[in-house]
């Protein structure tokens, strides 16, 4: 039985992919579970999921109220939530593979780019914890024997089960950029609709390796996006100052000449 992690994607092949269609009648609760206990381990916080819609057979599948905290040493706050995630599942795969998922939209995140004082950020450091438990590109296609699961994870069989996500949507992504430690504030922006790195297309890629895949793409687009809007506003914030340097420097300049 195949390990899963974070997304839905890999709970669907947990069902699908082991042929252990018998579980259908509690998948819902079994995704909730895993979904919950791997992404915390992979992302070294807390990641809850409030309700899942899955129908694998009918190629349907719906999360919603996904959330994860933000790491030690940052706010309380979520350091991103989904408000809905849904896959669309080529069912005509299910027997074969790769196993292909069509598309897998995120609708409305809300994410948190927190810097600290020393110019660190949240973001970066949850990409960081994934990147650590995920296998370099070179390993990902190795027969070398994987590192020992969890002790409540079930052993995998030999051969790993191969997954493609052809396509990753994220829109309406609801940023919230806090430099407040560094003397800045704490402003909102929506980033434009991007697509993620297609994961696994066209042979697949293990199963074990897709959430995080998926997850880690995401973050890194995101991650750009929100160092762009930091760069832009500290511009921004400088010719403002320079600007408001030189007006009073010419408003001294004419007082004293109208005082002549």
């Amino acid at each position: 039985m195949k390990k899963i992690i974070l997304f839905v994607v890999v709970a669907i092949i947990f069902a699908v992919g082991a042929g252990v269609y018998w579980l259908f009648a509690n998948l819902n609760d079994i995704v909730k579970t895993q979904v919950e206990k791997q992404g915390s381990h992979y992302l070294q916080t807390t990641v809850s999921l409030a309700n899942v819609d899955l129908q694998p057979l009918k190629g349907y599948g719906d999360l919603k109220g996904f959330t994860v905290q933000n790491p030690t040493g940052y706010s309380d706050e979520n350091a991103f939530s989904f408000d809905e995630i849904k896959l669309d599942i080529d069912i005509k795969t299910a027997s074969q593979q790769p196993f292909v998922i069509n598309e897998l939209l995120v609708s409305g995140p809300s994410v948190l780019f927190e810097v600290t004082a020393d110019g660190k950020n949240n973001l970066t450091v949850l990409k960081d914890n994934l990147s650590a438990q995920l296998p370099s590109s070179s390993d990902s296609s190795s027969s070398e024997p994987k590192p020992e699961q969890p002790k409540d994870t079930p052993a995998e069989s030999s051969e790993p089960f191969l997954v493609a996500v052809n396509k990753v949507t994220i829109e309406g992504v609801k940023l919230t950029v806090d430099m407040t430690a560094v003397g800045q504030e704490k402003y909102q922006l929506t980033l434009p609709a991007f697509n993620a790195s297609p994961v696994g297309v066209p042979n697949g890629l293990p199963a074990d390796q897709v959430g995080g895949a998926i997850v880690k793409s995401m973050l890194d687009n995101i991650i750009k996006q929100a160092k762009k809007a930091v760069e832009d506003k500290v511009k921004q914030r400088a010719k403002e100052e320079l600007k408001k340097r030189a007006d009073e420097k010419i408003g001294g300049f004419l007082d004293k000449l109208g005082g002549n």
